[in-house]
């Protein structure tokens, strides 16, 4: 696999963190709100475990790390539910923000 891969959904993925961790970043730059793109990924079904000014952390399925940028590190073992992560993220959690 390359570094990383761009997906149809306007993100791209790249391994990181020992082949532990997914990055997922939007093609687009932006800003977020991370407090109203958090509340999205609570209503998703995961648990906050830390909210500060630079991140977010979430624990469910994999872990997610949210970032101002409107990144998010998502630590799991498989891709495909990095990728899937990925899609919810650009298409649910970062739309209308």
């Amino acid at each position: 696999m390359a570094d990383a891969e761009v997906h149809e959904e306007g993100f791209m993925l790249e391994m990181c963190s020992g082949n532990t961790s997914w990055q997922i970043e939007p093609r687009e730059e932006m800003q977020i709100d991370l407090d109203t793109v958090g509340k999205k990924i609570i209503a998703a079904g995961w648990d906050v475990k830390i909210q500060t000014r630079l991140c977010h952390i979430f624990t469910g399925a994999a872990k997610l790390t949210l970032f101002p940028s409107g990144k998010l590190l998502v630590k799991c073992d498989d891709k495909d539910t990095a990728i899937e992560i990925g899609r919810t993220h650009l298409l649910d959690w970062l739309s209308g923000e």
